[in-house]
């Protein structure tokens, strides 16, 4: 019987200890879960990455390093304080694989490289800045909103650059077509009228010659 006792009571205190573990474990995701949504960083609407236009999606199709820096941009405005430090790392990485490959030659404008590298410079220092438990979130995103804003003049440039490449026609469309065709309607009305005035004023001569000689 004391056998019986024994066993039973060996056999509760195993399950007890199985199911200790168990919600100590739960509990300690579930607060680390609310920990992370704690330190996700948000940025306001009007700081937020802007998309590209699709002129410019076309300009950079073929571009790809500059489509894994975005992709980091992308990624950064979406982090948390945990994973942020890497992922600025590796922006400033791919940024530096960029300035080491070969532009595309209508897009190897000083005004777009020193804005990468302004990118860089503050991708690096916000990394630093990461690290620091007493820098708030509150700067770490308005510090993400500064490097959406160079990022949005990079793509600025580009559609700068490129415009510089193009013909007028291609850069106004029909709207410059309308202007020509306005233009030589107006040219052919001018040309049109001229031997109306030599008609009308050859009528002027001989009327005056009759009046002198009647």
């Amino acid at each position: 019987m004391k056998k019986i006792i024994l066993s039973v009571f060996v056999v509760c205190s195993f399950i007890a200890c199985k199911e200790e573990p168990q919600a100590t474990r739960a509990e300690q995701t579930e607060t680390q879960e609310e920990y992370l949504a704690k330190n996700k960083l948000t940025i306001p609407a009007k700081g937020k990455l802007q998309e590209l236009t699709p002129s410019q999606k076309k300009l950079v199709q073929d571009w790809l390093e500059f489509k894994t820096v975005h992709e980091n941009m992308k990624l950064i405005n979406s982090s948390t304080r945990f994973a942020i430090i890497e992922d600025l790392g590796q922006l400033a990485a791919n940024i530096d694989d960029l300035e080491e490959k070969k532009h595309p030659q209508n897009l190897n404008a000083n005004q777009i490289r020193s804005r990468f590298l302004v990118l860089k410079t503050k991708a690096l220092k916000l990394q630093d800045d990461a690290t620091d438990d007493s820098i708030s979130n509150e700067f770490i995103e308005k510090e993400i909103v500064k490097m959406n804003q160079v990022f949005n003049s990079i793509t600025y440039q580009i559609s700068q650059a490129s415009k510089l490449d193009m013909k007028p026609e291609e850069i106004l469309g029909n709207t410059l077509k309308a202007t020509g065709t306005i233009q030589t309607e107006k040219e052919n009305n001018v040309k049109e009228q001229k031997p109306v005035e030599k008609y009308q004023n050859t009528q002027k001569t001989v009327q005056e010659v009759k009046k002198q000689n009647p």
